[in-house]
């Protein structure tokens, strides 16, 4: 019996998947054991990244089920996840620019800012949205 060009694809698709659930798997354990080892900061620092770990684990398990709604679901809580870390990464600059009165930090954000506008705006509103 021999596979299709098909078959052969979903099962590197599927390879790379498990992969991808044993790295998420790993990330989440260690964001998780460093969230019980922090004080309160910390934790509010580590929380993004436990979420995006949870939710890429979950996503990439509904995908090797066949379960794309699902799937999609899980995608969407990682990228909200990861841009409330980085606005809020952003909204830091903006206040430890003003309270130390270090304005070159400010021109760092005005340059990366445009970025993360693009790739936000791309991750929810394109009307062709199939990553």
């Amino acid at each position: 019996m021999k596979k299709t060009n098909g078959e052969i694809g979903k099962t590197i698709q599927n390879v790379f998947r498990i992969r991808k659930i044993f790295i998420s798997l790993l990330a989440m354990v260690i964001c998780i054991w460093a969230f019980f080892q922090n004080k309160l900061f910390a934790k509010v620092i580590i929380s993004p990244f436990i979420i995006c770990s949870i939710a890429m684990f979950f996503e990439n398990i509904f995908l090797l089920l066949n379960k794309e709604k699902t799937a999609n679901i899980f995608k969407y809580i990682f990228r909200i996840s990861f841009f409330a870390y980085v606005f809020g990464f952003l909204a830091y600059i903006v206040y430890y620019a003003f309270a130390h009165k270090s304005y070159s930090f400010l021109i760092g954000l005005a340059i990366f800012l445009p970025f993360v506008i693009h790739f936000f705006r791309k991750s929810f509103f394109n009307k062709n949205n199939k990553s």
